[in-house]
């Protein structure tokens, strides 16, 4: 696996709809026209949509679904940073974990054999939103604390949403993190700055934080009973419908991949969508008016238009709710499949 040269790596983290795709696409878009870049995407749902949104950005690409990282995939991550590292031998890795995923195992396997001497994990670019600093939900939530906890530079994105009390929030809340604090930076539209990634990782004195090391320890105890962590069933379906479900980190998943030779009613799908009020859905979706992109968090975000494909895409589509959150995917799996035309 050693290579004539160490590799420079990077974890881009946060939340669920932060902006953590939307960011590596604009980084991918102004890297060096020089350098081989290649990108490691982990999704919670089992069809890739972010793999999708980077396919045509023309760097590698590697998709791991099916759960975090650091539990039922770990081994298809490593299967797949070894392939990246390989095959592509690029001059940097980007790694995307799902937003409910714990990084804390990520960057262990990173700095420890075998790829201590092939990788050099730079800083850890964790995004957020600092609107979220109101919600209980997400304070009280752990990977969230984590993922900030682990952060190198700590990127509050969406700035021009923000109130003066967001930012007056944001400068409070850094203020009581502990030492050693990450380098905090506000930006819209997921602008990250290319030299961020040359940033070094905080001395955290060898260890991650408690909370990491409690889960960690943890996901040791737990390695026999992963099923009750997350959940996956694939569900039986009587035509060329895909549906699996995805269950952990209190939260409920359902991934769809849609007929590749059928259009779905843009009317009907765009009242859909609009009346959606879990956490996440997003997709890539043909329509009777054409591709269309969806990017929806927590009641904000509708259909926009997508450039058709230059090579063929399956139409795709994922939603996540919170398990207390009383919306029924099964009636939204029931009202897509109206939506569909005929051929």
């Amino acid at each position: 696996m050693r290579r004539n040269h160490i590799i420079p790596a990077n974890l881009v983290t946060g939340f669920l709809g932060v902006g953590k795709t939307t960011a590596i696409r604009d980084l991918l878009e102004r890297r060096p026209e020089t350098e081989r870049w290649a990108v490691l995407v982990n999704e919670f749902g089992e069809i890739g949509v972010d793999g999708g949104l980077l396919a045509d950005t023309g760097v590698a690409l590697e998709e791991i679904p099916g759960g975090c990282l650091c539990c039922v995939s770990a081994q298809m991550f490593t299967v797949g940073l070894n392939r990246l590292i390989r095959h592509q031998d690029p001059d940097r890795i980007l790694i995307e974990p799902t937003g409910l995923g714990h990084p804390a195992q990520i960057i262990r396997t990173l700095t420890e054999p075998p790829y201590d001497g092939v990788l050099d994990l730079r800083a850890t670019l964790t995004l957020m939103d600092a609107r979220h600093l109101r919600s209980l939900r997400h304070r009280e939530h752990p990977t969230w604390r984590d993922q900030i906890a682990l952060a190198d530079i700590l990127v509050a994105n969406k700035l021009d949403l923000y109130t003066e009390a967001d930012r007056e929030a944001l400068r409070d809340f850094v203020t009581h993190m502990p030492t050693p604090r990450p380098v905090v930076v506000e930006t819209s539209h997921g602008r990250i700055e290319q030299e961020w990634l040359s940033h070094p990782r905080l001395d955290r004195g060898g260890a991650l934080f408690p909370e990491a090391r409690a889960f960690l320890q943890a996901q040791a105890q737990q390695v026999h009973g992963l099923d009750q962590h997350h959940h996956h069933a694939p569900s039986a379906v009587p035509d060329d419908w895909v549906t699996i479900d995805t269950r952990g980190d209190g939260y409920i998943g359902r991934s769809w991949w849609l007929p590749f030779d059928r259009a779905l009613d843009y009317a009907a799908l765009q009242q859909l969508v609009a009346g959606f009020s879990g956490e996440r859905l997003k997709g890539l979706l043909y329509t009777d008016q054409g591709w269309r992109q969806l990017n929806r968090v927590n009641g904000d975000g509708e259909l926009q238009e997508l450039p058709q494909p230059s090579e063929p895409l399956r139409p795709r589509i994922e939603a996540i709710v919170s398990e207390n959150s009383g919306e029924p995917l099964q009636g939204f799996d029931a009202a897509l499949r109206r939506s569909e035309r005929c051929p």
